[in-house]
């Protein structure tokens, strides 16, 4: 299993598993062509390539996740995301580490608590 968390806009986290057909799951996920963001070498945020066209809502956790790395008002973070594990050595999209779905749950949890 290559585990993944799917975010919505609304704070629905929703486990995956991209081991097969990731590219058709990743897409499916965020609604459309997507865009890879490696936030640490362990981290990448999946959103849709095109969300700022077709005027997708916001997305707060995703904005959380984007500010946190890069720091406030460089980017706008829309529609549904998924974030992975980083690349291999092949350059392929790992799954998520324990390690780091449970603070990314920690963390969306609490932002949670203070947009809800």
């Amino acid at each position: 299993m290559k585990k993944a968390l799917r975010v919505t806009t609304t704070g629905e986290v929703e486990e995956i598993d991209i081991a097969e057909d990731g590219l058709r799951k990743l897409q499916t996920a965020v609604g459309g062509w997507v865009q890879a963001i490696d936030l640490t070498p362990t981290l990448t945020l999946w959103c849709n390539e095109e969300g700022k066209l077709v005027d997708l809502p916001h997305n707060p956790y995703g904005q959380f996740l984007w500010n946190s790395t890069f720091g406030a008002h460089t980017d706008y973070i829309v529609g549904d995301i998924v974030v992975t594990g980083g690349t291999d050595d092949m350059g392929d999209t790992m799954g998520l580490g324990e390690s780091d779905e449970a603070a990314l749950r920690k963390a969306l949890a609490k932002l949670a608590n203070l947009v809800g």
